[in-house]
């Protein structure tokens, strides 16, 4: 799977079957791999009078690939893994404020195409933010039939057949939203040389931006420590939790500065920032 940022999120299912065989079932034809497919952007929000865009797909693989494009719910945890969630009575509206085309995507070798997708609100939609991700699932290539036996069948075999697919998260900002975030209680395992603290976010939008830990020496420019990009803190979660392994140990006294602030593509404004000093 190609990373294009921590909001490039990948989704790997299986699908098994069982089926009575005499005889070794044909091999596949040539399959695109995990990383075969570019999408860009890597995130999406509607705010203000945004109410279209466009997705770009690159099949950089060797081989053609299909890929079908589905809306689907997914969770944060504290930790920052996401986990897919069924639609249910009060959660099935949100995909009608999406529209999107193509469904499904056939790419040659080094083909691109784009998705186009248009946002509508209802009149009565509240303040807030609403989110859904974008799902490019590979579909598998069509086994061949296999040579038929009549002879009794042999036993049970079971072929696991990987779905890969990236997952882009869809967000529409509508009326006043805001939000502000703190780093909480920055601490450094000395053991691990790894630093640990809390993002905690209040208001009704997430948060969204890079990471960095940076030694303060009063003699020299700051040095950097350590670094995250594109990391966020989805409503409704109020908090999550961070762990940046440092590039060097420090001895006792060192002071580290860690910030968070918006990418640079986005302005570089800084969100939150807090230090420490090391036992």
């Amino acid at each position: 799977m190609r990373f294009l940022g921590p909001w490039l999120l990948p989704v790997l299912l299986c699908c098994a079957f069982a089926a009575a065989q005499t005889s070794p079932a044909p091999a596949l034809p040539l399959a695109a791999g995990p990383g075969d497919l570019l999408v860009a952007p890597t995130r999406v929000v509607f705010e203000g009078r945004k109410r279209s865009t466009e997705v770009n797909l690159s099949n950089i693989g060797q081989v053609r690939a299909t890929y079908r494009v589905s809306l689907v719910r997914m969770e944060m945890d504290e930790n920052g893994a996401f986990k897919e969630l069924p639609f249910d009575p009060g959660t099935e509206n949100l995909k009608s404020l999406f529209r999107f085309s193509p469904r499904e995507v056939t790419l040659e070798p080094q083909e691109s195409q784009t998705v186009r997708i248009q946002v509508r609100k209802p009149a009565e939609l509240a303040a807030g933010e609403y989110r859904l991700h974008m799902v490019f699932r590979a579909v598998p290539p069509t086994q061949e039939a296999a040579p038929r036996d009549t002879a009794a069948p042999k036993g049970i075999s079971i072929k696991l057949t990987p779905i890969y697919g990236i997952a882009i998260p869809l967000i529409i900002r509508h009326g006043e939203t805001a939000a502000k975030v703190s780093i909480v209680d920055p601490t450094l395992d000395g053991a691990t040389n790894t630093l640990r603290f809390r993002l905690e976010r209040s208001g009704n939008q997430s948060v969204y931006g890079d990471l960095q830990a940076s030694l303060l020496p009063t003699h020299v420019a700051p040095v950097k420590l350590a670094e995250a990009s594109g990391l966020a803190v989805y409503t409704p979660n109020a908090s999550r939790r961070v762990t940046l392994p440092l590039v060097r140990s420090l001895p006792s006294g060192s002071r580290i500065r860690i910030t968070f602030a918006l990418p640079p593509q986005d302005g570089g404004t800084l969100l939150a920032e807090s230090s420490l000093t090391v036992p």
